[in-house]
């Protein structure tokens, strides 16, 4: 069925974005898992973001590309970029995931996936942490617990209404 963001259309997407953008770029999100070969849950769109300031003309690149695919353009989501940008030392938690011809794309590792999602840590954003601690310690890729338990703490101090707390102390569980 065309326009169905599965794991083999992202897989192409990714290449296509290697082969055809320029610069730096980071995979975020709920596609992160797919990339790993993580069938976890069905998503709806692609967070790739690029690392530098890229002109609009290589946003403009990924809608053609998931055009090209069959996507709505709608499917390219540039707001996590936002998100991205507020936490410092973000390069420092990147890990390549495709080396294209001008674009290299990465995804983040295991602690920066969970800063990334644990402000908002919605269902889905727990279904994704808790799938990626386990493709973690499978690729036996470094979690910086003391760092995470912090902003899990900072969170729960803030009072979060009853849903979003079961979620923290669920993730918080997890990471012990």
């Amino acid at each position: 069925m065309k326009g169905i963001l599965d794991q083999k259309l992202l897989k192409k997407f990714l290449k296509t974005a290697g082969e055809t953008l320029s610069g730096e770029w980071v995979l975020i999100g709920g596609t992160v898992l797919p990339a790993l070969e993580q069938d976890i849950r069905v998503t709806l769109d692609i967070d790739l973001i690029a690392l530098d300031d890229a002109a609009p003309a290589q946003t403009i690149k990924l809608m053609e590309i998931a055009e090209a695919l069959g996507l709505p353009v709608e499917t390219i989501n540039q707001a996590g970029s936002y998100y991205f940008r507020k936490l410092r030392g973000s390069r420092e938690h990147l890990v390549l995931l495709i080396q294209g011809k001008h674009a290299t794309i990465y995804r983040p590792d295991v602690t920066l996936f969970l800063r990334l999602k644990i402000p908002r840590l919605t269902e889905a954003d727990l279904t994704d942490c808790l799938a990626f601690l386990k493709v973690a310690r499978n690729l036996e890729e470094p979690l910086e617990k003391k760092e995470i338990k912090k902003l899990l703490e900072s969170e729960l101090k803030a009072d979060p209404a009853p849903g979003r707390k079961e979620r923290l102390n669920a993730l918080f569980r997890a990471i012990r």
